[in-house]
């Protein structure tokens, strides 16, 4: 009888405990896994293996988010200006489905239902094999590596938008292939992937909205051409790490024009856990030729905790800029912004899982100035 009793246990915590992602966020699931460690119905080994093995998590998030913005009523037809509408929006509501389908393929598939344009959208669609921690490789419709401040999950980012910045330089999701993983004998990690590629995003620098992705759920390359991405990241201490990225792409259009561009970017953060403070700062530019265009812009971020795993204040000064020179050619307008958020995240149970955030920028432009300061305030359930 107690063989079979054994047995059973043995069977519930390998089907109900093979996630190590679920164990990791449900705390019962855990303290199962760990009394039956302690009794020795199964080891610690045998029950990660088994979680390589077959898996599957089931998670996501809602964001609802308000919005009050000073736009001055007497926008005109040549002002730079848009005119954002006060008032509430269910910013993300995401569903992801991933973990192990064999030992050591891995795959991940993540929808929002909201979208860009109130539509459901495919985020993320990629398989990888992680059977050597130096050489993990990925297929499949998935962030390009390139930029910290877009590579962090937005229910993780300090402020409730990204910088401008990260909006506009980085590349998005794209469907394509990358190799990563950690440099034997040393404290790199690299990134490198070769994607479809797609046209640059339009300049649209006075508005709070989704700008990224525009490159997912194509079907097929629109031309015969790549863009090949690549990222290093350096940890030479528990508390810090220091990222550079590099960027090349080039696209023909029907119309028989070309859109060239190269971009780069360095970032770095460093995190005092104990202490609870953040600094972190990035660098992105870009140079094009055809109807892309030259920009550059960068932010510093700062985050400490007042109360220690509950309310956090933060503080990031952004710019972004446009050449002038290539306005007429590409078409765009010029955006030349100074931007700075005060912000507070309340950390409901001291964890990014529930939590409130309330963000007040003041918008400076270097000309065409007008009153568009913006408050945003946000309600976040991570399950």
């Amino acid at each position: 009888m107690k063989k079979v009793l054994s047995s059973m246990a043995l069977a519930s915590a390998l089907v109900i405990g093979s996630s190590a992602a679920y164990a990791d966020m449900h705390p019962g699931i855990q303290g199962l896994n760990e009394l039956l460690i302690q009794k020795g119905i199964i080891t610690k080994e045998e029950l990660e293996a088994q979680a390589k093995k077959h898996s599957l998590t089931i998670t996501g998030y809602i964001q609802v988010q308000g919005m009050v913005s000073e736009n001055n009523n007497e926008i005109g037809a040549d002002s730079k200006a848009v005119a954002d509408e006060d008032g509430f929006r269910v910013r993300r509501a995401n569903f992801t489905a991933s973990g192990y389908a064999y030992e050591h393929v891995k795959f991940k598939l993540e929808t929002d239902l909201v979208g860009e344009s109130g539509f459901p959208r495919v985020d993320d669609a990629w398989i990888e094999d992680d059977r050597l921690p130096y050489l993990v490789g990925r297929v499949g419709q998935y962030k390009a590596p390139f930029g910290r401040e877009y590579l962090t999950s937005a229910s993780e980012i300090l402020t409730i938008e990204r910088s401008e910045a990260t909006n506009q330089i980085t590349p998005g999701r794209d469907i394509g292939i990358m190799a990563y993983g950690k440099i034997p004998d040393s404290m790199f990690n690299y990134y490198a992937g070769i994607f479809n590629g797609i046209q640059r995003k339009s300049a649209s620098t006075y508005s709070v909205g989704a700008y990224n992705g525009t490159g997912r759920n194509k079907t097929a390359n629109d031309n015969d051409n790549f863009m090949f991405v690549g990222r290093l990241v350096a940890k030479p201490v528990d508390w810090a790490e220091v990222g550079v990225n590099a960027l090349a792409s080039h696209d023909d259009e029907p119309s028989g024009n070309s859109v060239s561009r190269t971009s780069l970017g360095i970032d770095f953060q460093v995190k005092n856990k104990e202490r609870g403070c953040t600094l972190q700062g990035e660098y992105l530019m870009q140079n094009g030729e055809g109807k892309a265009i030259d920009s550059d812009g960068f932010y510093i971020l700062a985050g400490h905790f007042i109360v220690p795993k509950l309310l956090e204040g933060v503080l990031k000064y952004e710019e972004y800029n446009t050449r002038e020179d290539m306005l007429a050619a590409a078409n765009f307008r010029e955006d030349d912004i100074r931007w700075l958020t005060a912000g507070v995240n309340f950390y409901i149970f001291g964890t990014h899982d529930a939590k409130l955030m309330a963000n007040y920028i003041f918008k400076g432009e270097k000309d065409d100035s007008y009153d568009n300061n913006t408050l945003l305030a946000r309600v976040q359930l991570r399950f």
